[in-house]
C-alpha cells in the first residue's frame, strides 16, 4: 500500500484489541487529512475513463445522497476522517458498546452495477482501516460491482431499509436479529456488501426479504458472493470471515472474529 496507508498503519499501533463488553478505556487515534487535501491515491494516476462490460441486475434502489458517481481515472482512492456525533446520529447510542470517536469515516471509490467508479461511505472501527482498504482496493482492482456503498444512517439508522436498498454499509450499533447480543456491526467490525442479493438466509426468514429471491445462489448475478469466490478469499487475506458458511447463511456478511 501507499504512504496513506503507512500512516494509518502507524495509528493502529496505539489501537489495541477491542473487547466485547465495554468499550477500551482510551480513545483510539483516527488518522485525519487537511480538509482541503485530495483523496489519497493508492496507485499512479491514469488518465484513461474504464468502462465496464459487466451485465448487472436491475438497480433496485434510489442512490444515497451520500453516495455520488464520478467520472475518475481506474484507481482506487479513498479517504480518512474522524467520525463525530453528527456522522453517526442515527446509528450510535450512549450505550453502544464502544464511542463515536473509535470509528473512522472512509470515502472510498467502488465499481456500480452501471459499470462506473463512484464513491460511497463506511464507517468502521479505527483499529481495522488498514484491514478495510486493502480489501477494498483488491475488489475495486478485480472489477467487483458494488451497488452503493454509504452509511446506514443515510437510513435513519434502519438496518432493513438499508439492506433492502442494497446498500454496502459498516457500523450500526444494534443487537443481532433476534437476540439481545452485540452484532460485530456495533463494535465497527463487520461489514455487509450487497445484502439485497446476498441475504442473510435462515429457514422461513430471509433478511431482507425482498431477497427472498436471490436465495438461489445458482443464478450467478454480479455481486452476488458464493463459496469459492475471490472477494472470500481477499477478506480471508486480512483476516477476516465470511457469514455465508454458516448455519444460517449470511452471504452479505463479513466481520473480524474475536467479539
Amino acid at each position: 500500500m501507499a504512504s496513506g496507508l503507512g500512516m494509518i498503519v502507524i495509528a493502529l499501533t496505539a489501537c489495541g484489541p477491542i473487547g466485547a463488553d465495554n468499550a477500551p478505556d482510551e480513545t483510539v487515534p483516527v488518522v485525519t487529512s487537511q480538509p482541503a487535501a485530495p483523496l489519497t491515491t493508492q496507485s499512479p494516476s491514469t488518465t484513461t475513463t474504464v468502462t465496464s462490460t459487466t451485465t448487472a441486475p436491475p438497480t433496485t434502489s434510489t442512490t444515497s445522497a451520500a453516495t455520488t458517481t464520478t467520472t475518475l481515472p481506474a484507481q482506487f482512492r479513498f479517504h480518512v476522517a474522524p467520525v463525530t456525533q453528527e456522522t453517526v446520529w442515527a446509528t450510535w447510542r450512549e450505550d453502544c458498546p464502544l464511542h463515536f470517536d473509535q470509528l473512522a469515516l472512509l470515502d472510498l471509490t467502488y465499481w456500480n452495477f452501471d459499470g462506473e467508479v463512484a464513491m460511497g461511505q463506511l464507517t468502521i472501527n479505527a483499529a481495522v482501516i488498514e484491514d478495510v482498504l486493502i480489501a477494498f482496493e483488491q475488489l475495486f482492482d478485480m472489477g467487483f460491482p458494488i451497488e452503493q456503498i454509504a452509511l446506514v444512517d443515510d437510513y435513519d439508522g434502519d438496518d432493513k431499509a438499508a439492506m433492502r436498498a442494497n446498500v454496502t454499509s459498516g457500523f450500526n450499533c444494534r443487537y443481532v436479529d433476534g437476540t439481545e447480543n452485540w452484532s460485530n456491526h456495533a463494535f465497527g467490525l463487520a461489514i455487509d456488501i450487497n445484502p439485497l442479493i446476498n441475504p442473510w438466509a435462515r429457514e422461513g426468514n430471509t433478511l431482507p426479504a425482498e431477497g427472498d429471491q436471490y436465495t438461489d445462489r445458482e443464478l450467478g448475478l454480479p455481486g452476488m458472493i458464493n463459496l469459492g469466490d475471490e472477494p472470500i478469499d481477499i477478506f480471508a487475506e486480512v483476516g477476516w470471515t465470511w457469514g455465508g458458511v454458516w448455519q444460517s447463511a449470511d452471504y452479505m456478511h463479513f466481520s473480524r472474529p474475536g467479539n
